[in-house]
This record gives C-alpha cells, structure tokens and sequence, in this order.
C-alpha cells in the first residue's frame, strides 16, 4: 500500500491524470493540471495560434498552422513520458505526443509540488520532429 501511495502523489501520477483529461477534454482538460504561471503559457500559445499575422508565418514556416492544429487536436494525441528527473519539490519531464502520425514531438515541462499536489508549472514550446498535415482549403487558395 505504501508503494501505491508513493505512485498516486509523485509526478508520474500527475502527468498520466493531464493526458486523461486531455483525452477527455483536450485543452481544458489539460487546464486542470497547471499553475496560474502555466496557464499562462498556455494562454500565450493559444494567443499566437490565433494571431493572423503570425498564423501566416507559421504557414509559411511550417506549411501549416501548427500550433493550432496542434492545440485543436490535444485530444487525439498519444501521449507518453520520455524522461523525467524527480525531485521532492521541482521536477523536470519531457513527455511525447503522436497526433496520428502527422504530428510527433516532444515538450519540456517543470512540475512543481502545490499544496501536496503536483502540477505543471513550466510548459516549453511543442519541438516537432514530424509535420505532415494536410492543408485547408484556404490555405490552398492562397497559394
């Protein structure tokens, strides 16, 4: 019982309940898991995916919009812990996410301990190793 307690409160813990919730509910299930410094992040990233200025440059740059696919796709994501480095307060993870083959990469976390729970704190940008979505429509047009 010890060990199954150790397991409910440690960052591993953590991070499998945010890809439950974001399973269930994508950006707003993911929500639940962050710090007001997180959310934040988030909120900034949300932000650039909805600016048409940038979303241009991000078509431009990534043949598509990218972080808006992948924030309107969070959902549908597998999502796996590649590495993580533990401590009794902070800790640091890199987790994976595969978006049906078009979309795999890795992003940098820090979690910290709130309250005696733990909860992500710091998120880096997505760093993607495959991009392959398909275009929209307008997009196609502006070619």
């Amino acid at each position: 019982m010890g060990v199954s307690l150790f397991e409910r409160w440690s960052p591993e813990y953590a991070l499998c309940n945010a890809f439950e919730d974001m399973k269930q509910d994508g950006l707003d299930g993911l929500k639940k898991h962050l710090t007001s410094n997180a959310l934040k992040n988030v909120e900034s990233m949300e932000s650039i995916a909805n600016t048409p200025g940038v979303s241009m440059l991000t078509n431009a740059i990534m043949g598509g919009n990218t972080i808006s696919v992948f924030l309107d796709n969070l959902s549908e994501c597998d999502w796996t812990i590649n590495d993580i480095m533990k401590g009794s307060e902070t800790s640091k993870a890199i987790i994976g996410f595969d978006y049906q083959d078009m979309m795999t990469g890795t992003i940098e976390m820090t979690l910290i301990r709130e309250e005696k729970i733990w909860k992500i704190d710091g998120l880096g940008m997505p760093k993607f190793d495959k991009i392959n979505i398909p275009q929209a429509d307008s997009d196609k047009s502006e070619e």
